[in-house]
């Protein structure tokens, strides 16, 4: 038990401390962060739980998983940027610590604790577990989902006695696929129908390609020339594929019990939101949110066919350095031969059926596919496992470049980033610290690796990892996020309005997170000589939110009376904003604003 303890607390703890640090320190970013905040807020504030609503309207954009968490988070710690973030970090723990459990039952404990390390201190994984979105729910109940599968099927229980020819070893009991299919309700609950599709895409590919006309169609394909080999492998591939043998394979995942249990879990909520909505929140998400963004990129989300190998190899930063040797390791993992095969199988099914679907998808956010992390996770943590052991040999050169890329890297963020925070943000010095762990920890470990101590040249890495994360989120999110300029002018508007409700409008400028610090609806004005009237008409409590090119095509026809209240930066953009009002309620100085330029 003790062995079991001392490395979930560690990963507990290490998790806990990326996840945490400055968590509340940043403004939420645009342009999700502070919708499903804010919508978490407007609900709360009409005690609704059933009905998502954003800026005074109803938002279909996901479920409501999402949004109880966070209200949980406020009604634990109040209205505030911790509050809306903490649930994520919770379940991003959470997701490491199932990472580990997974690498346990899979391989070994060394090989789980290095996956829940991997996992934890990779770039997109970080920036899921730190925002206020339904990423991190969804990738805690899809690991919950797999685990649930694992611990439930034979074959992953006595992989080196399991013989996949055999249906018995491949059977999986009612409570394994009984828990996985709970979670994946959960995981709907979350973010919709992908929470349920993708998770039985990837067990039901894993039960075809190990089925035992796939395991002898490996083998008859291994022999003769290449040309023949990969016709004849396409051949077999097709039918192995055959619509019979799938649906043999969706037959023995029991998918009567998992209609119902999804439906059990996630269904009320859907009826009752149907209900409440007359199926306007239904139409909206499974029309616009999921067929739509589907079949079209929506908000220019669009990319190359290659968009998500490139999103996993900056998402999976600093760990996808080592993704040449990991590659070639889990390819000489699959052959029939070799005993465990099932368990690589497994995680590169759970890899590929993310993404090949969301490369089918027109919609492309780098974020659809951070679920897959822990599978990417463990099979990099088996490779380090089989390195240290020495059971794998590596090439010289694959860790040579991964060493000497990391100190570039790492050198090239010290110089860039300062300069670029300099020109963008007019401040920055300090962000020059973020390349830091990674210029020290390639230089050392590379020193190790050259006295040929694996061991500690891999802990380095790890080190440096954790560091570069640290170093990125406590220190970068926060120095940038103090410019963002939302918040700022909510501040001032609520300091002019603090015995009554504010009206404000914006005019050229639309941000979210204006809506969620301000606390209450914004509306936009499209139009100038809408712009003209509402100035013209300006309530006591009415404010304009304008850029500084707009701000000159009003000025000359503004009322004497209404005056420039408060001036700042536009966040990462030349422009400045101007927010003005009746000069009658600039009777209390404003605070500065980090960017804010001396007025005209």
């Amino acid at each position: 038990m003790q062995g079991s303890i001392r490395p979930a607390l560690g990963l507990l703890a290490l998790s806990g401390t990326l996840f945490f640090t400055a968590l509340g320190g940043a403004a939420l970013w645009d342009e999700d962060e502070p919708i499903f905040a804010g919508a978490a807020r407007e609900m709360l504030a009409r005690h609704e739980w059933i009905v998502p609503y954003f800026n005074g309207g109803m938002l279909p954009d996901k479920p409501v998983l999402s949004y109880w968490v966070m209200i949980a988070g406020y009604k634990l710690f109040g209205p505030t940027d911790f509050a809306a973030r903490v649930g994520s970090a919770c379940f991003g723990c959470g997701t490491v610590l199932l990472t580990w459990v997974l690498g346990r039952r899979l391989f070994s404990p060394r090989v789980g604790l290095w996956g829940g390390v991997v996992l934890a201190s990779s770039l997109s994984f970080d920036v899921v577990a730190r925002a206020a979105t339904p990423d991190a729910v969804l990738s805690f109940f899809c690991t919950l989902a797999f685990l649930s599968y694992v611990a439930g099927t034979r074959c992953f229980a006595f992989p080196r006695e399991a013989d996949l020819d055999d249906l018995a070893t491949r059977r999986t009991t009612w409570w394994g696929f009984a828990g996985s299919y709970a979670a994946m309700g959960m995981a709907v609950l979350a973010k919709g129908p992908i929470g349920f599709i993708l998770p039985v895409m990837a067990i039901g590919l894993f039960r075809l390609v190990t089925s035992p006309y796939a395991a002898q169609a490996t083998v008859d394909a291994s022999e003769g020339g290449r040309l023949a080999t990969l016709r004849r492998l396409a051949v077999d591939t097709l039918r192995a594929f055959h619509p019979r043998r799938v649906f043999e394979a969706a037959h023995g995942m029991r998918p009567l019990m998992g209609l119902v249990i999804v439906l059990t879990v996630a269904g009320p909520w859907y009826a009752a939101v149907g209900l409440r909505t007359d199926g306007a929140w239904l139409a909206g998400f499974l029309g616009k949110h999921n067929l739509e963004r589907f079949l079209h990129p929506l908000e220019h989300h669009r990319g190359p066919i290659v968009y998500y190998l490139i999103a996993v190899i900056i998402g999976f930063f600093p760990w996808s350095l080592f993704l040449g040797p990991t590659v070639f390791f889990v390819k000489s993992r699959l052959p029939r031969s070799v005993a465990g095969r099932e368990r690589y199988c497994f995680l590169v099914c759970w890899i590929v059926a993310y993404l090949v679907f969301f490369t089918s998808a027109a919609t492309k956010l780098p974020n659809y596919v951070v679920p897959l992390y822990p599978a990417l996770a463990l099979l990099t943590a088996a490779w380090i496992d089989a390195w240290l052991a020495g059971t794998c040999p590596v090439p010289a050169r694959a860790l040579r470049s991964a060493w000497i890329t990391l100190t570039l890297m790492g050198l090239a963020l010290a110089i860039a980033l300062p300069i670029a925070a300099q020109k963008l943000l007019g401040e920055g010095t300090l962000l020059a610290l973020i390349g830091v762990p990674l210029a020290v920890g390639g230089a050392l470990g590379w020193w190790w690796h050259r006295r040929q101590q694996p061991g500690r040249a891999a802990v380095t890495f790890a080190v440096s990892a954790v560091l570069f994360a640290l170093t990125l989120f406590g220190l970068g999110s926060v120095e940038v996020g103090r410019h963002q300029t939302s918040r700022y002018f909510a501040d001032a508007v609520l300091d002019q309005t603090s015995n009554g409700p504010a009206v404000l409008r914006t005019f050229g400028y639309w941000r979210p997170s204006l809506v969620y610090y301000l606390g209450q609806p914004v509306q936009q004005i499209m139009r100038e000589d809408q712009a003209r009237e509402f100035c013209g008409a300006m309530p006591y409590h009415g404010f304009l939110l304008t850029t500084g090119s707009r701000y000159e095509t009003l000025a000359k026809s503004l009322p004497a009376d209404v005056t420039v209240l408060a001036r700042g930066r536009w966040f990462l953009r030349r422009d400045e904003l101007l927010l003005l009002g009746r000069d009658e309620t600039a009777d209390r100085r404003l605070g500065n604003h980090p960017s804010q330029r001396t007025s005209r």
